[in-house]
């Protein structure tokens, strides 16, 4: 009897002392900020070998203000845990509740206000030593955001005691364990499909069972960005069959599967209950292998584009190369029928395979993900340094400082007929170079339309815009009248080609112009450096090519040497970070865009006018200077209380993209006049090519 007392009793101890443990509370100190406070829990306040536990980062956010969901939406980054756990320790992704909808115009955001738990799986290995303890480590960082947005981060350590014993809850944590499970997608009871069209997405949930009169709000939350356009309507259909949701489709090409949560608000026993659900549909018919058609006939956006491009050929940014254009005619002009029609067709095909690239890597990079439009080649300072050595290199063939070379401009007199043509082909290349920093009128809803579509509609697209901008010329080559009142050949060709050099120049120190706004004075001397560099080349080039052979080709290596060098000057301009700061306008004084400036705005009442330009962007330079920066608008503009904003296009910037998005548009110009009165849901477009007279007109009607 003795011996089986003091058993019970030594157990009795044993079982006291693991219960009533000293133990550190199952929480880390809290880091407070001042628009959050943020802890990181535990379910439990002992572990045991092998068992799997729950631990949470639990925010508790300032009113106004909030963080983000996995997916953040067009702005914003979700949180992220960087755990430093001891060997054998497994941890789980992070499991995020569903989400919520914050719109911030004209961009939609995903994430959490109030206070929102993460919670994260850890399962310690089965052969830990007991009794111990473990010192749970996480660095965390978030981005909490109201109308400004700060990044913040915090390091929380959490001591757990590691017991024979299965592990006890926390009483003190279990509301908030509970609220956020009951935050988390479950798996969808019901089929989902999914239809894409060319510019809708359509889900489809199978569940009969549900009553319309009780859905008060369905909304999907994709995993991923691009699938949808986040902005838009969500528009739910309810029927016998279930739920239709009809979604507009984001950027992303590649939508197969779609995965992400669906958000079901119901009226169940006059109380709003919320249900999430994880999904993953099939793609039932991927654009590219239906025959959807456009909501716009495909036959006029074809006709836009061919519209749009001929009339790229007025644009100031091809002036250059018609200038070339006009002399190659002349020259071209006493020369057999079928010779003239050969080379116009040979410059056309230069065109349209140029215009296949452009639009091949365009819409490769946008289905990878980048945000990027029209003239995107622009906006890299390499791109923008070769196209001023290019421009300055024809230039001073044109002004006679060199031959070599000039058979790649067409501009030769003495080529024979093989080289003539790759002249025409490669004339036809350099035309599409130079016409990308502008956009035509008809051009942009073209373009806006071609990104929107499957790849070979997409093309053809393009291609229908090159053959607009070889229109011209094939019809003057192919129309014998036309080419009997073309001047005929003579002396003054020499001189007319010689005038044409500063056309070039001209082109190259707007080129210039356009790398000092990307990368500021450093840039702007390493391309001038590098000018000079060609400029000596060339001369050097000239001078030795009727040299002894020894000459001639020590004069080759050393012009080669040089221009190496300006080449690699070209990537050294690319690698400064600091643009200059400038107002492109002295007239106007605009304020740089940003989503939240503009929704903060309107928001307060004020009128707003958004002007997406470049620096690279002559047709908006020509409009700043023509339309805007005159005294009578700026009157106006001040006469009505405008807001001034620029979207300053010149260096890449995916918000920028998103919002020419959001207007169907691909790349600047751009003009759009928000009216003050936020019973107005609709902006104003104004056209791309403006007048004085037609942003007045536009303000009046405010």
């Amino acid at each position: 009897m003795l011996h089986q007392l003091l058993t019970w009793i030594i157990a009795l101890a044993l079982t006291l002392s693991t219960t009533l443990l000293p133990i550190a509370p199952a929480s880390a100190n809290p880091v407070q900020t001042e628009n959050v406070e943020v802890q990181l829990i535990s379910e439990v306040i002992n572990i045991q070998p092998g068992t799997p536990f729950w631990v949470g980062l639990h925010f508790n956010i300032n009113p106004g203000w909030h963080t983000y969901w996995r997916n953040p939406g067009d702005s914003g980054l979700g949180a992220t845990l960087n755990w430093n756990l001891p060997p054998g320790f497994e941890v789980g992704d992070i499991v995020w509740p569903y989400p919520q909808r914050l719109p911030l115009e004209p961009l939609m955001n995903f994430g959490y206000e109030e206070e929102v738990t993460l919670l994260s799986q850890i399962t310690p290995p089965a052969n830990l030593a007991t009794p111990d303890s473990l010192q749970l480590r996480v660095k965390a960082d978030w981005l909490v955001c109201e109308v400004n947005c700060i990044p913040e981060e915090g390091t929380f350590n959490l001591t757990l005691p590691i017991t024979s014993r299965p592990p006890l809850v926390n009483q003190q944590w279990v509301n908030l364990f509970e609220q956020a499970r009951q935050a988390l997608p479950k798996p969808s009871p019901w089929k989902v499909t999914v239809t894409i069209e060319p510019k809708d997405l359509t889900l489809q949930v199978e569940a009969p069972e549900m009553e319309e009169a009780q859905i008060q709000e369905v909304i999907f939350f994709p995993h991923q960005d691009g699938i949808i356009s986040n902005p838009a309507p969500q528009n739910p259909e309810l029927n016998q069959d279930g739920i239709t949701l009809r979604l507009q489709r984001g950027y992303l090409r590649k939508l197969d599967p779609i995965t992400g949560v669906l958000v079901i608000r119901e009226s169940l026993d006059n109380q709003s209950v919320v249900q999430a659900f994880t999904i993953e549909a099939a793609v039932s018919n991927e654009i590219g292998k239906t025959a959807a058609t456009p909501t716009q006939p495909r036959w006029q956006v074809l006709l836009l584009a061919l519209l749009g491009g001929i009339i790229l050929n007025l644009m100031p940014c091809v002036f250059p190369v018609l200038s070339l254009k006009a002399l190659n005619i002349v020259q071209k002009s006493q020369k057999s029928p079928q010779q003239v029609r050969r080379h116009a067709i040979a410059f056309t095909a230069g065109i349209l395979v140029s215009f296949t690239v452009v639009a091949s890597v365009l819409l490769i990079l946008r289905s990878l993900g980048q945000q990027i439009g029209w003239g995107f080649q622009l906006q890299s300072p390499v791109f923008v340094t070769l196209m001023a050595y290019l421009m300055f290199a024809v230039g001073l063939s044109l002004s006679g400082v060199f031959i070599f070379g000039a058979s790649i401009m067409g501009i030769g007199q003495r080529l024979t007929t093989r080289s003539g043509y790759i002249g025409e082909f490669f004339t036809g290349v350099f035309a599409t170079v130079v016409a990308t920093p502008c956009t035509a009128p008809f051009m942009a809803t073209a373009l806006g339309v071609a990104l929107t579509q499957s790849v070979p509609i997409a093309i053809a697209i393009f291609e229908m815009l090159g053959l607009g901008l070889a229109l011209p010329y094939l019809a003057i080559s192919f129309t014998p009248g036309l080419q009997r009142i073309l001047p005929k050949p003579g002396a003054w060709m020499e001189t007319f080609q010689q005038l044409l050099a500063f056309p070039m120049y001209a082109a190259t120190a707007w080129l210039i112009w356009v790398l000092a706004q990307q990368t500021g004075t450093n840039g702007l001397a390493a391309a001038l450096a590098g000018l000079i560099l060609i400029a000596f080349a060339t001369w050097l080039h000239q001078k030795t090519r009727l040299l002894p052979p020894l000459g001639k080709h020590l004069g080759s290596i050393c012009a080669l040497v040089a221009l190496g060098f300006s080449l690699s000057l070209a990537q050294v301009s690319s690698t400064t970070p600091t643009p200059l700061t400038h107002n492109q306008n002295q007239g106007i004084k605009w304020q740089a865009y940003t989503a939240k400036r503009l929704v903060k705005l309107r928001q307060s009442g004020s009128p707003v006018f958004l002007n997406f330009s470049a620096s690279w962007c002559i047709t908006c330079l020509v409009n700043e200077r023509v339309a805007l920066n005159q005294p009578e608008t700026i009157a106006a503009f001040e006469s009505k209380k405008i807001a001034l904003l620029k979207a300053d296009w010149t260096n890449r910037d995916p918000a920028i993209t998103k919002a020419l998005e959001s207007f169907g548009r691909s790349g600047v110009p751009l003009y759009v006049l928000y009216p003050g009165d936020s019973e107005f849901t609709k902006p104003i477009i104004l056209p791309q090519i403006l007048s004085p007279d037609q942003v007045q007109r536009a303000i009046k009607k405010l």
